[in-house]
């Protein structure tokens, strides 16, 4: 089952003609899809960047039932 939110958007649109200003506005409903993609950051960083207390909620900008499903952070063996 695919989850879907409903938006309502409201553009407001002001004209100056013949020194009057005029308002359009147009509200409009959509239905937006909610889907899950995987994000892959490849990081070279020093020893003291906590990447697991970042609130990457915050970061990314998710917003009302978006959220993280999971986080795997992996440490490498860097050789200069």
């Amino acid at each position: 089952m695919i989850a879907t939110r409903k938006i309502m958007m409201r553009l407001r649109i002001n004209i100056m003609h013949d020194n009057v200003m005029h308002t359009l506005t147009h509200l409009d409903t959509m239905l937006a899809q909610k889907r899950r993609v995987r994000v892959t950051l490849d990081i070279e960083c020093y020893d003291d960047l906590d990447l697991k207390s970042f609130d990457w909620n915050d970061i990314l900008g998710l917003e009302g039932d978006e959220d993280i499903l999971d986080i795997n952070i992996e440490e490498e063996d860097f050789n200069w």
